[in-house]
């Protein structure tokens, strides 16, 4: 990719690393070694593919990033709600059962 962006004077960030990738995977098995001759010109053919695999450039963000406010049911607990006074009747005290 690096190759094939620096001879379209590219940023290599501008070409797409999953096409690129697809015709590696595709090109890879037509590779022929037999010759230095036929490898330089399997190897400028691809080149040439995966320089043609640009990608635009992203527009700006419309909306601004925020963390989204999640509704409750219940006030979030403060300052004033973690000393509360500590109770003056025992719990069997506080319950009145009634038959």
């Amino acid at each position: 990719m690096f190759e094939a962006a620096k001879r379209e004077q590219l940023d290599p960030d501008r070409l797409s690393f999953t096409g690129c990738f697809q015709i590696l995977k595709c090109r890879l098995p037509e590779c022929n070694t037999t010759t230095p001759q036929s490898f330089q010109k399997w190897y400028e053919t691809l080149l040439w593919e995966m320089s043609q695999e640009k990608i635009e450039p992203r527009r700006n963000r419309v909306n601004p990033r925020v963390v989204r406010q999640t509704l409750r049911k219940w006030p979030r607990k403060r300052a004033e709600h973690r000393s509360r006074p500590p109770l003056k009747k025992t719990f069997i005290e506080t319950v009145v059962m009634r038959i």
